[in-house]
């Protein structure tokens, strides 16, 4: 057993007070680390001689960490996640992969395009465990950058000297709607349209939604924001319950396809890069490349575009 600069207390019992924390059972912590519950109880009371103080309180048959052991859980996990972040880099120099793997990507691919990829990726290669990570577009690219994902689902621009990728696919912007709107009448949706119109709308930083803000701004018109979400995709929901429209570009509008909205262009559009992508200089063992190309074929799968992407190298 490893250790800790002599104070008595060893990796292991950290890992085993770390796991009991997460979650509140000695005999869930037992299964999750292979090891018997008595095992457990052991490691603890050991470690509670070593600090000379309770660890934990008993409420209704979970145990509760004090809040001295919350200050200890929260070092020991930070060292934990960064031992598992360097067993990834290690794997990665060795170009090995690991039967687990972890896809970090906006909260509204997890409603069609991540299930799909996954369900996918299993009848190809054996895989244990797959961890999705969600964020916005900075917060997916801090999880692959800080290696909490393997692989990230994002688009352009990202920064070419920390990160390698291949593209995905391409999307314009669109309005969506109920279908009981007006604007089911129309062919595309114009900034005139969106005059005195609620909106759904994600926090105003992102840019394919701030285009139709500052497109009615333009014209003088203060957009209507009647609700705004934090998540990106939150926002179909308030959509479809007939409480206001909101836009997206045809990428992230497919990913709702089993809500009861209504989807029209919207113009004048931009264009937008969707890749798959991971940390620059890292290299993909078979399960990783895989992955990515299960991503790419189901980012084109169905978008009814008319442009041809060329794919990286891996």
């Amino acid at each position: 057993m490893v250790e800790i600069a002599k104070t008595g207390i060893t990796l292991r019992q950290l890992q085993i007070l770390r796991e009991v924390v997460r979650t509140g059972s000695e005999r869930t912590a037992a299964k999750a680390l292979d090891i018997s519950q008595p095992a457990v109880s052991q490691q603890i009371k050991q470690l509670e001689g070593l600090l000379g103080l309770q660890l934990f309180v008993r409420d209704k048959g979970r145990l509760l960490p004090t809040a001295q052991t919350l200050t200890l859980f929260r070092d020991a996990d930070a060292t934990f996640i960064q031992m598992e972040r360097i067993a990834r880099t290690v794997a990665s120099l060795k170009g090995t992969d690991s039967d687990t793997i972890a896809i970090a990507a906006p909260h509204v691919f997890s409603l069609h395009l991540l299930p799909q990829a996954i369900r996918k990726l299993r009848s190809r290669q054996p895989v244990t465990a797959i961890h999705i990570k969600s964020g916005n577009y900075r917060e997916v690219a801090d999880h692959v950058l800080e290696g909490r994902a393997d692989l990230g689902l994002a688009r352009l621009p990202l920064d070419e000297n920390v990160f390698d990728w291949c593209p995905a696919t391409t999307a314009t912007n669109v309005c969506i709607f109920h279908p009981n709107h007006r604007f089911s009448q129309k062919d595309v949706i114009k900034p005139e349209d969106l005059v005195d119109e609620p909106l759904a709308d994600i926090e105003p930083q992102l840019h394919s939604h701030q285009m139709n803000e500052n497109a009615l701004r333009y014209m003088g018109a203060e957009p209507r924001l009647a609700i705004q979400v934090d998540i990106i995709g939150q926002e179909i929901s308030f959509v479809a319950a007939g409480l206001g429209i909101t836009s997206s570009n045809t990428f992230a509008a497919r990913q709702f396809a089993s809500f009861p909205v209504e989807v029209r262009p919207f113009e004048p559009s931009a264009l937008y890069h969707y890749v798959v992508f991971w940390q620059k200089g890292r290299r993909l063992g078979k399960l990783l490349q895989e992955t990515v190309n299960v991503l790419i074929e189901c980012a084109q799968d169905g978008s009814g575009e008319s442009w041809v992407i060329e794919r990286a190298t891996i």
